[in-house]
């Protein structure tokens, strides 16, 4: 299963670095948009999953500030076109819901330049786990 899991992983980077999965675009048109990374990121993201992408257990929206750009791409690629199964394997259900919302209201973004982005600005290569500390004697 692991084998299967890694050949599809192979397959969507090859995709993805085609332009296979580039909104749907052909001819080796270039996608614009209208919004940075950065614009969608604080005006929509970060609502949900923080304003340092630390995630909001609240809300049960996970961290994205523990992954690489590469991972984090694969992700959001997924997330935008509806699921594929390329991802690292966590649930989008809802954000995929949420995304075509997000996309209606013309916040749509670039899932690579996003994944810098967060990169360059939230990674925790070595954050600690959020522990409760005991209380004091």
């Amino acid at each position: 299963m692991r084998k299967i899991n890694i050949t599809l992983m192979a397959i969507a980077t090859l995709f993805t670095f085609s332009g296979c999965l580039d909104g749907g675009s052909s001819g080796g048109e270039k996608i614009t948009y209208d919004k940075t990374a950065e614009e969608v990121f604080t005006q929509k993201c970060s609502k949900c999953h923080g304003n340092n992408a630390e995630g909001m257990p609240t809300k049960k929206t996970p961290p994205m500030n523990d992954r690489q750009a590469g991972e984090l791409e694969l992700d959001l690629y997924d997330v935008k076109n509806g699921g594929l199964n390329q991802s690292s394997g966590t649930d989008h259900d809802v954000m995929e819901h949420n995304m075509q919302k997000l996309l209606a209201k013309g916040y749509n973004y670039d899932p690579k330049e996003m994944a810098l982005y967060i990169e360059k600005n939230f990674y925790k290569k070595d954050a600690p786990a959020v522990t409760e500390e005991a209380p004091a004697e």
